[in-house]
């Protein structure tokens, strides 16, 4: 049974743990997960990050962050959701992924933003947002470094229920 809920400061080795096991950080993203969790530790709302985590049989197998945008009225961004690579296909992400969009749903939010990498690491990432019923919005060329577009990915919710407007086939 897969368990669910706000990220605990005893958990910042797992987190750690968990964003190695992955697979596809580069060696340069591995410290800025770490960060943002320091920062939700500090204070949540001040640092504007919020962090979820998934426990499996309590061992800690994925977490998502995600917070407001800044100088928007009800606009979020989910900066990541990670799981082990070995619990990969078991519904880790898509289980984050509802929780990510519940929570927003219930502090007012309206749309969820995802940047996401357009590397061959990445491919996994989009194809699960796909997935989800996000759509892409924009690419952006060469923005992280030569061959490495962004592409943004956006997810709109509708009060009590997730939102079909806009979104591509599959969508939940």
């Amino acid at each position: 049974m897969l368990t669910l809920y706000p990220s605990l400061s005893i958990e910042r080795a797992d987190i750690e743990r968990v964003t190695l096991a992955a697979g596809n950080f580069r060696g340069d993203e591995l410290s800025t997960p770490l960060e943002l969790f320091e920062g939700y530790l500090r204070d949540p709302k001040a640092s504007g990050y919020y962090f979820v985590s998934a426990k499996r049989a309590d061992r800690l197998v994925g977490y998502a962050c995600f917070g407001p945008t800044a100088l928007t009225d009800s606009t979020y961004d989910l900066y990541w959701i990670v799981a082990e690579a070995a619990a990969h296909g078991q519904g880790v992400g898509r289980a984050l992924f509802d929780y990510v969009v519940n929570e927003i749903e219930q502090r007012g939010g309206h749309l969820l933003m995802i940047w996401t990498s357009s590397t061959p690491d990445y491919e996994r990432a989009r194809s699960f947002y796909l997935r989800m019923g996000c759509k892409l919005e924009a690419q952006i060329k060469e923005f992280y470094r030569p061959n490495d577009d962004l592409q943004i990915f956006s997810y709109r919710l509708a009060k009590g229920r997730r939102s079909t407007t806009d979104q591509g086939e599959g969508s939940p």
